[in-house]
């Protein structure tokens, strides 16, 4: 990933102010830099976003005519992708409610326009639900209706039901694009969950009684209530963060939602009133409110800047000035000091001790990166090549991580017990 690269396409995306001066430095670009970086403009979500906004401001010749043939073509294939989803979506829902299956919809459509102003610019992969836990069992029925068989690959309280085994793989990134790769049906009786990241949060359980009947292109389902499905975003987000692992575009999304309610003074009273009194929620706000606003220039609401950004601890200022904008870029992928912003929230050294353990390396079953194509001997060979490559891999990045992770400990330590006045 070309970080300098990754900043000016950042800078093209922001939500306020010009860019012009961040197009001017995206064509400076050659054609070898941007195929260097399609993988990670694809991981990152933005790659559409990014095609959008310099079509819109009449700078296509801002990216090398190679890669702006790729951006449009996927812009179609996407955009085909998703009427597939909405169809598929809609199917899903009737047959829930036919079935007498009370559930809110998570992330996918429901962001739509607040979030993502277009569904042809958003890239998803899974389509996730709320639903109340003596109701898990009742969706099963209506989702083998539709296709979808229960993979028990669960973790914690929530159930994945695809239609087919895996993805084929490996498969080209344009891939990520096209309509049939498949969706995935997650069924979550929470939003949030103790383990592994080991952080309580208690949230009430009223989520489901104040869900809203959206209506969209046609569409017709629930969502979450407005501040509930921002608090879920926040989650989300943070959640990901912690894991090593989060799109750019999610703080993207919520800048563009920090953008389009701005001035709603009444939702952000709304909102604060909903989160004030569940530690440590504020915090998580404060720090993912910050990578959108450092990122992509969304101006925080004057009531969370107030009760929130104003008042956060120093040491989570101090992270997402550091290490939070630097990482985010590269979708939190390639280092391991969100284990610094998360032990801020595990404040008992032995829960630390552990959580950090599973951490540093993790010791699980790798992903099935490569399948063999057929069963002839060449072709179980050659995906045992890719399979024993990727792990091999995975274990690299591991271990490099753990140890720079090692390394910089010691200086955050020090820095994070240094008062701001001291700086």
């Amino acid at each position: 990933m070309n970080r300098v690269l990754a900043r000016e396409i950042a800078g093209c995306l922001r939500v306020s102010g010009s860019p012009n001066e961040h197009l001017k430095n995206l064509a400076s670009f050659s054609l070898d830099d941007w195929e260097r970086a399609e993988e990670w403009l694809d991981h990152s979500g933005v790659a559409l976003w990014l095609w959008d906004r310099l079509t819109r401001l009449g700078a296509r010749d801002a990216v090398p005519p190679e890669i702006a043939a790729r951006m449009e073509r996927i812009l179609t294939e996407h955009s085909i992708r998703v009427t597939c989803m909405a169809e598929e979506f809609d199917s899903i829902n009737r047959s829930l409610a036919n079935a007498g299956v009370e559930y809110a919809v998570l992330k996918g459509f429901a962001l739509i326009p607040d979030y993502a102003p277009d569904a042809r610019l958003r890239t998803a992969y899974d389509f996730d639900y709320l639903l109340p836990p003596d109701s898990m069992e009742r969706a099963d029925q209506p989702l083998r209706n539709e296709g979808y068989i229960h993979r028990h690959e669960d973790a914690g309280h929530s159930l994945r039901y695809t239609r087919s085994a895996s993805t084929p793989r490996p498969f080209p990134h344009d891939y990520l694009y096209s309509a049939a790769l498949e969706r995935a049906v997650e069924l979550h009786t929470r939003l949030w969950e103790l383990e592994p990241l080991m952080i309580p949060l208690p949230l009430t359980e009223d989520f489901l009684d104040r869900k809203r009947l959206r209506n969209w292109q046609g569409l017709s389902f629930y969502s979450l209530a407005e501040e509930d499905e921002l608090m879920f975003q926040v989650l989300h987000a943070f959640r990901h963060v912690l894991r090593n692992w989060c799109r750019l575009c999610t703080f993207y999304e919520i800048a563009q939602f920090l953008a389009h309610r701005s001035s709603d003074s009444a939702f952000w009273q709304t909102f604060w009133q909903r989160i004030r009194n569940i530690p440590p929620l504020p915090e998580m706000v404060g720090v993912v409110f910050s990578l959108a606003a450092r990122l992509f220039g969304a101006q925080v609401p004057a009531l969370i800047e107030i009760e929130i950004m104003r008042t956060m601890r120093y040491p989570l200022v101090l992270w997402v000035r550091r290490y939070g904008c630097d990482s985010a870029l590269a979708n939190l992928a390639d280092n391991k000091y969100g284990l610094f912003l998360h032990h801020e929230f595990v404040p008992d050294e032995a829960t630390w001790a552990g959580v950090l353990r599973s951490r540093l390396l993790p010791i699980q079953r790798p992903n099935r990166a490569a399948r063999a194509s057929s069963s002839e001997v060449s072709a179980r060979l050659a995906a045992g090549w890719r399979q024993a490559s990727y792990v091999a891999r995975r274990l690299s990045h591991h271990s490099l991580a753990a140890l720079r992770y090692m390394w910089e400990s010691r200086q955050w330590e020090r820095m994070r017990k240094t008062s701001p006045a001291d700086r």
